[in-house]
């Protein structure tokens, strides 16, 4: 028996060696970093890339895709010459390549995105630059971020719902037995020179989406994405059920009758459809073994309890583009149920998925074992102490997210910061089933030991077998998982394959194992405006004052309104007054004294959004302020008062007060009404004065009479 200190990973590090120096010098490398001893079982490697039981995982790693983009790019917009062709399954979320674009003779803004050669299904449902939308009775969009107010200033929406939609949506689909989707006759209505019947789309999804016209003062309220224009129009998604596929186990569906399909989100479904499809790997349905693919599919169904409750054994849903290899698309979906293609006795195919099943098929040491090679672990040691499993989770939005880490017991030491295998498994939309990929994945890759049995010709039946048992000595003996394909030699010989222990729990998770998902926030990419905090709001010198704090944003201004509390009936016609604002202080107009006033405010960022209005209520006490700096000074039969008016804005006069005793309450008027400017010096000469001592106030009044209390008295002496 071999045996080397540290082996780490021995099938992802022959995977990742094969894959970046090719079958010829990956014999040499690995057994330069294996140690000699080792070279009988890298024999049995060379020239296979690790498939079978699931461990495309280490293509996944590598990208398999030779550059081509992975299912979570299949949800934006794009628009190039010739944009990519997306094909699509199971549930999944798409975006696609805007076609036309046009502003209309009214000012409105349509255009339309083809998202998929797939057959979509209701029910399904939008997003709007990653927020999930619905549409209202008239097909417009429901959410407040994509509509405003109806009031003169247009202020964005408040309350889903509130105000006038701006966004329109149709989305059309072909069928099996029609090829042409239907019309969306609103589009072809507006163009009818630009859009004409030719323009049919045969074979694909679509949706058109109209922007109302809108004044250009407010579009930014609007316009404020990065749709595929470039306009501030938002890129449009959708996710639904799509395609259909068929299933062996339905009665009411028939080989070859495609309009008999229906869609699904089976694993084992969804790759027969994949490998029969025309623009998949284009294989004729009779080269698949339905009987099996029945099997399999009543497996996938099976019902799985975790800790956030019951879902199906194995899903998928893919969205798949045209310039993705077709082998490697097929390698993705084969992940999310961690499957292994197996070909029958007559050649046609089946996928067997994961999942446990007492060993058929053994071979042991006297009858079928010609020799055998191992590889250890050591002392517990490996690189990687468990993995993590990348999927597309629905609760963000399909978007991909890393599920928890299982955690493999053979390497695990909570004394150290682990380091774990990262694995894209996009078809994966359920994070229990990432989980359960995720331990399958670590129990092959990091098992305690790996074995190369060299056997007879007996040994090709295992090409049909996942599980096998062996019987060679005390060591190597039990079940194994084959994880490498079973390869004849050149004389014909002899067979060969790479395998690992197993057990019945291999695609179980057992108690402890599963991890709660990583906390999806939902508020996760949206903007958040804090309430304002610090500002005063008073009144002053006849109108309503506003001292605010700095603004929180440099984008950001602070706006504010005013109005008659008795004139508030909480419609969106309530007459409210702008107020005047100067960066962080607002003014109000003239207001009357002893009104009650309501005061809103809030600051708006250069998109237009912002916090909710916050409001105050104002009742002027004093409604007018009163004149300063009166002075009299008395003269021979005369006497000149002077003052400087208010500043206040609700100033209309002021009137001088005189008496012969330092009584306002007896004094009289003797300049009527005196209009002077707003802060203005003014002088009145009092003549024709006996002699004698003469006291003098001075009153402002706004518009409504109202007066300010007197300044004074002052006093002057006249000889």
């Amino acid at each position: 028996m071999a045996v080397v200190k540290k082996i780490v990973g021995l099938v992802a590090i022959a995977a990742l060696t094969y894959f970046t120096v090719g079958a010829t010098g990956f014999a040499a490398q690995l057994a330069t970093q294996l140690g000699a001893s080792a070279t009988g079982f890298v024999a049995t490697l060379i020239g296979s890339v690790i498939i079978a039981a699931g461990t495309y995982i280490i293509q996944s790693v590598l990208g398999t895709g030779r550059g081509a983009p992975d299912m979570e790019a299949g949800k934006v917009n794009v628009r190039i010459p010739e944009p990519p062709r997306w094909l699509n399954a199971g549930r999944a979320r798409q975006g696609g390549a805007a076609l036309f674009g046009e502003y209309d003779s009214q000012g409105r803004w349509w255009m339309l995105i083809v998202h998929s050669d797939s057959i979509l299904h209701s029910p399904y449902s939008y997003s709007l630059d990653d927020e999930p939308v619905t549409l209202d009775g008239s097909g417009y969009v429901y959410q407040k971020e994509f509509r405003l107010k109806t009031n003169k200033a247009k202020d964005p929406a408040e309350t889903d719902g509130e105000g006038k939609g701006y966004i329109r949506i149709w989305t059309t689909t072909y069928s099996e037995s029609d090829p042409t989707p239907a019309r969306i006759s609103a589009l072809d209505s507006e163009f009818p020179s630009k859009w004409t019947s030719d323009h049919r789309l045969v074979g694909t999804t679509f949706s058109v989406v109209c922007m109302d016209a809108l004044d250009i003062e407010h579009r930014y309220k609007i316009y404020r994405w990065r749709g595929p224009f470039n306009l501030g129009e938002p890129a449009l998604s959708l996710v639904g059920d799509w395609d259909n596929m068929y299933d062996p186990r339905d009665e009411t569906q028939t080989l070859g009758d495609r309009t008999t399909y229906k869609p699904s989100r089976n694993a084992a479904l969804v790759w027969a459809w994949f490998r029969t499809h025309p623009f998949g790997r284009g294989k004729p349905e009779s080269a698949i073994n339905w009987d099996m693919i029945a099997e399999q599919a009543d497996i996938c169904d099976e019902d799985v309890t975790g800790i956030e409750g019951t879902q199906p054994r194995y899903e998928a849903g893919v969205a798949i583009v045209d310039s993705k290899r077709r082998a490697d698309a097929e390698k993705e979906i084969l992940l999310a149920c961690d499957g292994q293609i197996v070909f029958d006795e007559d050649g046609k195919s089946w996928v067997r998925v994961g999942h446990w099943y007492d060993p058929t098929l053994s071979f042991s040491r006297n009858r079928d074992i010609m020799a055998m090679s191992s590889m250890e672990a050591q002392d517990g040691e490996s690189e990687t102490q468990g993995v993590i499993v990348r999927y597309i989770d629905p609760a963000a939005n399909y978007t991909v997210q890393p599920s928890a880490a299982w955690i493999n017991p053979l390497y695990y030491d909570p004394l150290t910061t682990p380091k774990f295998l990262v694995v894209d498994i996009q078809a994966c939309q359920n994070h229990n089933q990432a989980m359960r990929l995720a331990k399958g994945i670590g129990m092959r890759s990091q098992p305690r030991h790996k074995i190369g049995p060299t056997v007879n010709l007996r040994g090709l039946r295992a090409r049909q077998e996942r599980i096998v048992a062996i019987n060679y000595d005390n060591t190597f003996a039990g079940d194994y998982e084959i994880a490498t394909p079973v390869e004849l030699d050149g004389a014909g010989i002899f067979t060969g394959f790479g395998a690992v222990p197993i057990n019945s729990s291999r695609w179980t998770l057992l108690e402890g194992e599963e991890q709660p998902k990583p906390v999806v926030d939902g508020t996760a990419g949206t903007i958040s405006f804090p309430a304002i905090s610090g500002e005063t709001v008073y009144y002053s010198e006849g109108a309503i004052r506003i001292d605010f704090p700095a603004l929180p944003r440099d984008d950001a201004t602070y706006v504010a309104e005013y109005i008659r509390t008795a004139d508030i009936t909480g419609s969106e016609n309530d007459p409210w007054t702008s107020m005047a604002v100067n960066v962080d202080t607002a003014l109000s107009g003239p207001v009357q004294g002893g009104v009650s006033y309501t005061v809103r405010y809030r600051y708006v960022t250069g998109s237009g959004r912002g916090p909710a209005w916050e409001y105050d209520v104002v009742t002027p006490e004093n409604p007018m302020s009163p004149p300063t700096e009166l002075s009299a000074t008395g003269g021979v039969g005369e006497a000149e008062v002077t003052w400087r008016n208010p500043t206040d804005a609700a100033l209309a006069y002021v009137i001088l007060y005189r008496n012969t005793v330092d009584d306002f309450g007896t004094a009289s008027d003797i300049s009527g009404e005196l209009v002077g400017g707003l802060g203005q010096v003014m002088s009145v000469t009092d003549d024709s004065l006996s002699a004698g001592t003469y006291y003098f106030w001075v009153v402002a009044f706004n518009a409504d009479d109202t007066p300010s209390s007197p300044i004074g008295s002052v006093s002057a002496v006249v000889t």
